[in-house]
């Protein structure tokens, strides 16, 4: 996003793809919504919601920022 660093890291095992975005501002937490018909964002976390089996936000303890992460599970082969 123009203006804004974040960081993107993908970790999988035998069972799990788990995905984190870090980024600096601990001051505006993800929230999960219903958004209006005519909105056109909003919905990322609705995403998140319904593929992951969990998902949470962790503030960084170390200084400002935070990092939401969700587990995908995999399909088992």
């Amino acid at each position: 996003m123009p203006g804004r660093d974040f960081r993107v890291r993908l970790t999988e095992d035998e069972r799990v793809l788990r995905i984190e975005v870090s980024d600096q501002r601990g001051d505006r937490l993800p929230v999960l919504g219903v958004p209006g018909g005519e909105t056109e964002g909003g919905r990322g976390l609705l995403l998140v919601a319904g593929l992951a089996a969990r998902w949470d936000v962790d503030l960084h303890s170390d200084g400002p920022g935070k990092t939401v992460w969700a587990e995908v599970p995999l399909p088992v082969a």
